[in-house]
């Protein structure tokens, strides 16, 4: 043992069924105040709620593992940010608060309990013991809360809230009560090769949220998550707007997801802004989405300048989402532009293989802001998989009818570059009011063609500019584009293989070719 580091066994801790919390918590205290490492040696280690200060570095040893209780009343009340407001809460499991240049790590196990905590979800508080009921009630007052606040009822496992310089390295974090891993208010962030784990059934179970943040960086870790596996927020609605800070200069990469509702996500809560994100190197396996963006009317914000790249996602539900209408309809009128309209521009994905997936992508702003700048290049996209395989939602949005090919609405430009998709049948890509579209060696494949009226590579509605280059016709007469309100004019073509100008038709009975097109 270094002369700064302090075993937590030397603080009084006994082997028996007892809270190690005093003796944990006052060496973390000691170092608080000194600097140093807390050093948890192998065995288990029961405990209350516990808080990390400057200069500390927690050391989980091989062996160890630190197991936090299920008993609400050892977890006192703090302010904090939760799902997008700042409001009081349970105090998280591990709290990093306030605090410069922490490090956690070792190969050591830090455990949530969360069982006990994700039962009280399904318990109607009704039930619930008379004295969880007041805290509830203390808790609430004064607060807002919507149809989705559930964060009263659980502690996230790890949250770093308003800190600096803070690295979490090796450990597994696992069966949080709520949100594993919370960055939030904090910058100069790093999370690497650690593994987080939760059963793909936790209510709310998501593996890193990262909340308004700056240079966050995760790396070369694996995450198993109940929900969204890598989320990055900004603020809810009014409040996130007049709190206004962004999360940006964010990296992930080298990481591996398997199960959750996403394997990267922006938002819900977008109204800080997001920006600046770049995703490499990963792979996403058996989640829900692969890559999902969602807002909705009321929240705000500036979603942009992304990029996404090498990533492989296999059996995913829907691989690309960019959602407009998060849990509203997408049918709807244009409204009034104002602060509280999100925005979504400079989203790129490159380099892609998604393979046994249901939806190819679900891509769709709103009539009165459309979403920019969206790009797709060298992408893959097997489209095949049956729609029962998990009877999701693409995009979690209403009025929508799931299709396997690429859904695009509302979009300001959009291009599909060396982009490869395959379907079982049906039209591979959808395009309606959008105001430009390129698609430069856009290749399809229906693998069962309809007997009549064989659907066409694209069906495009209120489309204003079409560019098609460096693509194939069919070689058998069938629509490579079927315009079904557009006009001539709107459709540039150039350096397309076979008889382009003939696959290139207005809508109708005959599905003649339009006249002049080049």
């Amino acid at each position: 043992m270094t002369p700064d580091q302090r075993n937590v066994r030397e603080y009084g801790i006994e082997d028996d069924d007892s809270l190690d919390t005093e003796a944990i918590q006052a060496a973390l205290d000691d170092c608080a105040g000194e600097g140093g490492e807390v050093y948890l040696p192998s065995g288990t280690y029961l405990s209350a709620p516990l808080r990390v200060g400057d200069d500390t570095t927690l050391r989980v040893a091989n062996g160890a593992e630190l197991r936090f209780v299920g008993d609400f009343r050892e977890f006192p009340t703090v302010e904090s940010r939760w799902e997008g407001w700042n409001q009081d809460g349970f105090h998280p499991c591990l709290y990093v608060a306030d605090a410069e240049n922490v490090t956690i790590t070792g190969e050591g196990v830090v455990d949530g309990g969360g069982s006990h905590w994700w039962d009280l979800v399904e318990t109607p508080e009704a039930e619930f013991p008379d004295d969880l009921k007041e805290r509830l009630a203390e808790i609430r007052s004064g607060h807002r809360q919507d149809d989705v606040s559930t964060f009263t009822v659980r502690p996230p496992l790890l949250q770093i809230h308003e800190c600096e310089n803070v690295t979490v390295s090796g450990v597994t974090l696992r069966n949080s009560p709520f949100w594993n891993t919370h960055v939030v208010y904090s910058e100069d962030v790093t999370i690497h090769d650690v593994s987080i784990r939760n059963p793909p059934d936790a209510p709310n179970g998501d593996g890193i949220d990262i909340d308004s943040s700056r240079f966050v960086r995760v790396s070369d870790t694996h995450i198993d998550a109940g929900d969204d596996a890598i989320c990055l927020k900004s603020g809810k609605d009014e409040e996130g707007r007049e709190v206004g800070r962004p999360t940006e200069n964010v990296v992930v990469t080298n990481c591996t997801v398997e199960h959750g509702h996403g394997g990267v996500v922006v938002g819900s809560e977008t109204a800080g802004d997001v920006r600046h994100v770049t995703v490499t190197n990963c792979t996403f396996t058996d989640t829900d989405r692969g890559i999902r963006i969602k807002s909705k009317r009321g929240r705000g914000g500036t979603v942009e300048d992304l990029r996404f790249d090498t990533i492989v996602m296999r059996r995913v539900a829907c691989p690309f989402v960019l959602n407009g209408y998060y849990q509203t309809d997408i049918d709807s009128d244009p409204k009034p532009v104002d602060e509280a309209t999100p925005n979504v521009r400079n989203v790129n994905f490159h380099h892609i293989t998604a393979e046994e997936v249901e939806s190819a992508a679900f891509l769709a702003g709103l009539p009165e802001r459309r979403f920019e700048g969206i790009s797709f290049t060298d992408v893959d996209i097997d489209a095949t998989r049956p729609f029962d395989a998990t009877d999701l939602s693409p995009a979690m949005a209403a009025g929508y009818e799931q299709r396997h090919g690429i859904f695009c609405k509302s979009l300001g430009s959009v291009s599909f570059r060396d982009v490869r998709v395959t379907v079982p049948g049906g039209t591979p890509l959808t395009v309606e009011e959008s105001s430009s579209i390129l698609l430069e060696g856009f290749e399809a494949t229906s693998e069962e063609e309809a007997e009549s009226d064989a659907a066409p590579v694209v069906d495009a509605s209120g489309v204003d500019r079409f560019r098609v280059a460096g693509c194939t016709a069919p070689s058998n007469g069938d629509p490579f584009v079927r315009l079904r309100d557009g006009d001539a004019s709107s459709v540039l073509l150039g350096g397309n293989y076979g008889s382009m100008a003939d696959a290139v038709v207005s809508a109708g009975d005959s599905d003649e070719p339009a006249e002049n097109w080049n």
